[in-house]
């Protein structure tokens, strides 16, 4: 009887359409469909439901996982990029540059607290946001080569679409404020 049924005319790529769709494809769609899912957990639950998903349902099962992936994994980090590089598009700004344009009210370490910075010290960076009051944070320190830096956010961000443990690299002009490890005071900024 079956060699009666694959002998008739498109059998054949009826079969291999059916084994496709029905067989190979759920599971294949359904493993990169779960990469836009951020808890790791749910991801291996999701594959290992998908075996208890009856064969005729598991194409249609693996298209409500998609709309779930989107909902959940996908348009959250569209809508962090999006607010982070159109909407809100923060920059870091120069301690140097706003000290020089009010020396009086404006204070910045001095050249010798800025030399002094290792990593592990703690610096303060201004950022200015579009359309929002712009914020000042804590980093702390990672690397440093010359007058160029990196380091760790320390700071829950409220404006700046920023995460905290986020690295950020900046230049040594860009510190308003510096708390050194060896000292363990808090150094006010002094006039450069």
């Amino acid at each position: 009887m079956i060699n009666e049924l694959m002998e008739a005319p498109g059998a054949l790529g009826a079969f291999t359409l059916a084994v496709l769709i029905f067989g190979f494809a759920p599971g294949i769609v359904l493993a990169m469909i779960v990469r836009l899912i951020p808890d790791h957990d749910r991801r291996l639950e999701l594959q290992a439901e998908l075996y208890e998903v009856p064969r005729w349902d598991r194409p249609f099962w693996v298209a409500q996982q998609f709309e779930v992936a989107l909902r959940i994994g996908l348009a959250p980090r569209i809508e962090w990029m999006w607010g982070r590089h159109v909407w809100h598009r923060c920059k870091l700004e120069s301690g140097l540059e706003r000290h020089r344009a009010h020396p009086v009210s404006f204070e910045i370490p001095d050249v010798r607290d800025k030399a002094a910075i290792r990593p592990g010290d703690r610096v303060k960076l201004m950022w200015s946001v579009k359309r929002f009051p712009g914020e000042r944070m804590w980093v702390t320190v990672t690397n440093r080569k010359g007058d160029r830096l990196v380091g760790i956010l320390d700071n829950l961000p409220v404006f700046v679409y920023m995460s905290p443990g986020e690295p950020v690299s900046f230049h040594i002009d860009d510190i308003v404020d510096c708390i050194l490890e060896d000292e363990g005071v808090f150094l006010e900024g002094e006039a450069a």
